[in-house]
């Protein structure tokens, strides 16, 4: 038995629906077609040459990102450009690009509940529910049994995920609830300070934001972005390994992990 990549992409859509991606976002078909026989996936955080090489190289005609590869306007597909190069290796190896951004994000099972799952924490209700469907959103919210230094939680974090942490705020303070949202989700802040929440666990925190929350009072505990979001893919292969079994296929499923482009020099 085979099965196309169509059936893949309606299976993603059903587990994530493109229609509560982000107004701003890309997600979906990227390069490639839906109605080529699928051979073997490549589940990967970001499109980089290098996934693209490994998925050549294993002779995988579907690879799924997280991050859309085409995220701004193309106006010209410049092979000799960084973006070009990938379209060109993408085409000519006959291998389809699906990206699963936002909707994977609000999903209850999604981006920021895998990361919760891998440090050891339960995440209750969203941050921010979906305007449209409340059985979606963005982030979570944890309450804890027992209150927690702000130090004492993100070397839990630092430990369990390998990364580098960054803190904004008194290391000394107990917290007994936070907010997490894994990916760019400072701008959640406001919506948990209206909670009586003053903690944010995320990526991608500028400078002036991070000032600002000093001087209210207001926590953040700061990850790699790629890092933080990277455990969605095992999820996402568990859920298309089950989906694969129930129709009696195998298909080779794998996940390519890269380090983090930001090095810390102690």
């Amino acid at each position: 038995m085979s099965i196309s990549i169509s059936e893949v992409y309606d299976y993603l859509n059903n587990l994530a629906p493109l229609q509560i991606q982000e107004s701003y976002d890309n997600s979906g078909l990227q390069v490639g077609s839906l109605y080529q026989i699928l051979k073997g996936i490549l589940l990967c955080v970001d499109a980089t040459q290098n996934a693209i090489n490994y998925a050549i190289k294993k002779n995988f005609n579907l690879i799924i990102s997280h991050h859309p590869l085409i995220f701004n306007p193309l106006y010209s597909i410049n092979f000799d450009s960084l973006i070009g190069k990938k379209i060109f290796l993408l085409i000519k190896n006959e291998i389809t690009l699906l990206s699963w951004h936002t909707p994977l994000d609000k999903i209850p099972e999604g981006v920021t509940t895998a990361f919760l799952n891998k440090v050891g924490f339960t995440g209750t209700d969203f941050i921010l529910k979906d305007e449209k469907d409340q059985n979606y959103g963005l982030g979570r919210i944890v309450y804890l049994e027992k209150s927690i230094k702000l130090l004492e939680l993100s070397q839990i974090i630092k430990n369990v995920t390998n990364s580098w942490v960054m803190i904004v705020g008194n290391p000394e303070e107990e917290i007994d609830s936070f907010g997490i949202c894994a990916g760019s989700g400072s701008s959640l802040k406001p919506h948990l300070q209206k909670l009586k929440i003053n903690t944010l666990i995320t990526s991608d925190v500028k400078y002036h934001s991070a000032k600002d929350a000093e001087e209210e009072g207001f926590n953040f505990i700061i990850l790699d972005h790629g890092i933080m979001e990277k455990f969605v893919l095992e999820y996402l292969k568990n859920s298309l390994t089950d989906f694969f079994k129930e129709k009696q296929l195998k298909i080779p499923i794998e996940i390519y992990e890269e380090e983090s482009p930001i090095k810390i020099i102690n």
